[in-house]
């Protein structure tokens, strides 16, 4: 009798143990999951984002007149991110532009890619606004300026964090940017050498029911895997086209992947590269979309309350 209750005893602990550790194991996150808060920025996975956050106030987006390169300013609620910097000739336009549209810090700051033309203007940030995060791809680059860049950010005490495919940035208000590329691998040209355009962070910036896909500079190769794994989600209703509008980006396929009705090319007025090229033009128009250009326009405004969107230029 007296070995029986033990027996019973024993069973009743190992189910309560059993019980306790699937208990612990449902209550816990993912292992797929990063979820990283510093301040009022967090990074989620794409799975755990929830696609109907209601958008909040309003969303100011800016493709700043800075010549030849991609500089975008995005203001939710009272909040500043950049999506690029510009080149290094363009620090004092930058700065001045940044301080004429009331800017005084800045949340995030997204280097889409350690080109000149899209990370020189970080230094020129970094003296005058205090940065409370910084997003990169995670590939090096052997220039100056990268030198420059990662000086800075020890200077500042700030650690980049790389973002890739699946990531998600919460930027409040309802404001999601879902990152679609880089990947894992990293994306080789013939030679064997990294291609630093084809490892672009593509992100979507999602406010309620509007849209914007910022492509940094892809060109086909990345725009080829980009259409493989995610094809239609990356609609969005405004395209960053990639590459300043280059004839290696915005292919048929591509443009037909994220159906746009507005393109935006921030390239630099009669520019040495050709950029936009003719090739790429006639391709986005033959799709129906209309084009935005810094170099004729000067800066685009573009604001959204989530519903409704307009654009402006400055000429």
């Amino acid at each position: 009798m007296y070995k029986g209750r033990v027996i019973f005893r024993f069973l009743l602990s190992l189910v309560l143990a059993i019980g306790l550790i699937i208990g612990t194991l449902a209550c816990a996150p993912s292992t797929g999951a990063t979820n990283e808060t510093n301040g009022s920025s967090a990074i989620t996975s794409t799975s755990e984002v929830q696609s109907n956050q209601p958008a909040q106030g309003q969303v100011n987006i800016y493709a700043l007149d800075i010549g030849q390169g991609d500089a975008f300013l995005l203001k939710v609620g009272n909040q500043y991110t950049m999506i690029d910097t510009g080149d290094v000739d363009h620090r004092t336009s930058l700065v001045k532009q940044l301080k004429a549209l009331g800017v005084t810090e800045l949340e995030n700051v997204i280097i889409t890619h350690p080109h000149a033309d899209h990370l020189g203007g970080f230094y020129a940030l970094a003296q005058n606004f205090k940065i409370h995060h910084v997003y990169d791809n995670g590939v090096q680059e052997g220039s100056s300026v990268y030198r420059t860049y990662i000086k800075t950010l020890k200077r500042l005490g700030l650690t980049a964090t790389v973002l890739h495919a699946g990531m998600t940035l919460n930027f409040g208000n309802g404001a999601l940017y879902t990152v679609y590329a880089p990947w894992n691998e990293i994306i080789k040209t013939k030679s064997g050498k990294v291609d630093q355009n084809n490892n672009s962070i593509v992100g979507k910036l999602t406010f309620g029911k509007f849209s914007m896909l910022f492509t940094g500079d892809a060109e086909q190769a990345e725009e080829n895997r980009l259409i493989k794994e995610d094809n239609t989600k990356l609609s969005a209703r405004i395209l960053k086209v990639g590459h300043h509008g280059s004839n290696g980006s915005s292919q048929k396929d591509f443009i037909r992947s994220v159906r746009p009705e507005i393109g935006i090319i921030s390239c630099g007025l009669y520019n040495s590269y050709g950029h936009p090229g003719s090739q790429s033009l006639k391709r986005l128009q033959a799709e129906g979309v209309k084009i935005y250009r810094t170099d004729t326009m000067g800066t685009i405004h573009i604001e959204t309350d989530g519903k409704t969107w307009q654009i402006t230029t400055s000429r």
